[in-house]
């Protein structure tokens, strides 16, 4: 567990206990309705700070196991002179946390390979196939798309002749592709707008239309690539002519 994560919680904790605590010692009525502003408290303190927790139920048991812990303060010092109704707050805490969980959960949103609820957590939607996954295992960082595109080799360019001699110039006769050693035979070399590095149209779709050498981008990349290539260049405008 990371050190943020921990000191959020310790003092979340501190600041749960201390509010269950006072709501204890005006009357139990003020201890449940403390008690149920505990847990929504937690909720949005972890929400707030992005605090993420391996296992779901931390997040639930925390602002009910703070308003034990302050009710039995209050209870046990004999303030109000020992309440039973007091342990009504931790009831409610539990039953309010109870909802928000499962609010939370019905409308979470899911990695659309490993079916993982994301929540609050980094997801990115694939610029190939358009599915929603999440960073864990579902996500290629370097080839920016998901697993099942990467292993698919699902391609984002058109097929379309026309858009590669206008992006990148004719099919290359000669050479060979510097990432697959395809020849100008076997594949369709196009060469790259700034180094002349071929490569194969199957290779330039792969690296997102990124020269591995140069680094070069192409300039018409599809919108939903664009925000994953840094440095890409800014789509041309339509010019407008007065007459």
């Amino acid at each position: 567990m990371k050190t943020r994560t921990i000191t959020t919680l310790l003092a979340g904790c501190f600041l749960l206990i201390l509010l269950q605590l006072v709501g204890g010692l005006v009357n139990w009525i003020v201890a449940v309705v403390c008690g149920c502003l505990v847990s929504l408290l937690a909720f949005g303190i972890f929400r707030f700070f992005e605090v993420e927790f391996e296992s779901p139920w931390v997040i639930p048991v925390v602002p009910v196991a703070s308003s034990v812990i302050a009710i039995a303060i209050d209870y046990f010092a004999a303030v109000n002179g020992q309440d039973v109704a007091l342990w009504f707050a931790p009831l409610a805490a539990a039953g309010t946390a109870g909802i928000a969980v499962a609010v939370s959960r019905r409308s979470s949103r899911r990695c659309g390979l490993c079916n993982r609820r994301i929540g609050g957590g980094v997801a990115f939607n694939c610029p190939r196939c358009g599915l929603l996954v999440c960073e864990h295992n579902c996500w290629a960082f370097e080839q920016c798309r998901c697993r099942l595109c990467e292993q698919n080799r699902v391609p984002v360019f058109s097929p379309d002749g026309r858009w590669w001699d206008r992006n990148f110039g004719p099919r290359s006769a000669h050479g060979r592709c510097q990432i697959c050693q395809g020849t100008a035979e076997e594949t369709d070399l196009r060469v790259c707008g700034k180094c002349g590095r071929p490569q194969c149209r199957e290779c330039w779709d792969f690296a997102n239309g990124q020269c591995s050498r140069c680094r070069w981008i192409v300039d018409d990349l599809p919108e939903q690539l664009r925000p994953f290539m840094a440095g890409a260049p800014e789509p041309e405008r339509p010019r407008h002519y007065q007459t």
